[in-house]
């Protein structure tokens, strides 16, 4: 029979590129279920905290949940479309899969620790109504639009191996404090599902930057770095609202200085600030390694950084 295939079906036996094998393979051990994580266990605690702590906590969530609404509905699909072969498609929609799990997550911590509905609504309108945050996700979209396959990539990892982090700084800093442990493992299984969206974004941007020409890679570098500095500007705003009257906005400054580095890492392109791990606040450090896994974006290198990963010390 020699007539010609009107489709073809998916050969995983076939699959030759040892990221996409590396990556499903990881993908099973970080499905979780909100519901299943005690974060109710944390409502006494949190009703103790600072009021103002209070309310960055819930408006962290938001933020989350307003993020990780445009991943799941728009980002991944957008770069879904220009996969190079079913592998890689499947991967990404396991990731949108996973991404959808967050999504939830972050609003069962917001009702878990609202006293009432309109609380619980009053995070989301917080979000919703933010200038900074829409400001940050008409960035993204418009990129996520235009249908230029490198970009659409590079936005995604600055949203997941960057600009997350100003909404997780809240949870990991207290963390760092011994405080709300339940939270914190809730942000440690968010972390594991927006950190492989990072790596494994910027692994096939790598792909696709080294086939262009030295002037083109050359367009694309000062692109990148232009995007990162329109974020950059406008996250400091959102910073600053989120976390007033905490005393920590200087702190959430440098350590979105060390994920936007790691984002432009992921990129293969050069940090563009001086933070590293040794800069970072203590008790944000503490967090961070207490409720970290091998898989979290801390310990990670460009070199093979889905299969070999190690803590970057520079």
């Amino acid at each position: 029979m020699n007539k010609k295939s009107y489709y073809k079906a998916s050969n995983w036996n076939a699959v030759e590129d040892q990221v996409d094998r590396s990556a499903w393979a990881r993908l099973n051990d970080i499905v979780y279920e909100p519901r299943r994580v005690p974060i109710h266990k944390d409502r006494d605690e949190f009703f103790h905290l600072p009021k103002a702590e209070q309310t960055m906590l819930l408006h962290s969530f938001g933020s989350l949940a307003l993020s990780s609404t445009l991943q799941m509905k728009v980002s991944l699909s957008k770069i879904k479309q220009d996969a190079e072969n079913s592998e890689e498609a499947a991967v990404y929609n396991a990731l949108q899969y996973l991404e959808s799990i967050n999504n939830k997550a972050y609003g069962h911590a917001l009702s878990e620790f609202s006293i009432s509905d309109e609380q619980r609504d009053e995070a989301f309108n917080w979000a919703n109504q933010n200038p900074y945050l829409q400001k940050k996700m008409r960035l993204l979209n418009t990129v996520y639009q235009s249908e230029n396959a490198i970009q659409k990539k590079a936005a995604h990892v600055f949203l997941s191996t960057g600009l997350y982090h100003s909404s997780f700084f809240g949870p990991l800093y207290l963390f760092g404090q011994h405080k709300l442990p339940r939270t914190a493992e809730l942000i440690k299984y968010a972390l594991r599902i927006t950190t492989l969206n990072g790596i494994y974004t910027g692994i096939k941007f790598r792909r696709d930057y080294f086939k262009l020409s030295k002037e083109e890679q050359e367009n694309v570098h000062n692109w990148v770095y232009g995007l990162c500095d329109r974020l950059y500007a406008n996250e400091l705003n959102h910073i600053h609202l989120l976390y007033e009257d905490t005393g920590l906005e200087d702190k959430v400054e440098h350590y979105i200085h060390y994920t936007l580095n790691k984002a432009l890492m992921n990129l293969g392109q050069e940090p563009k600030y001086p933070e590293n791990v040794e800069t970072l606040d203590p008790t944000l450090t503490t967090g961070l390694m207490e409720s970290a896994m091998i898989e979290d974006f801390f310990f990670y290198t460009n070199a093979h950084p889905i299969l070999k990963m190690r803590e970057i010390k520079k």
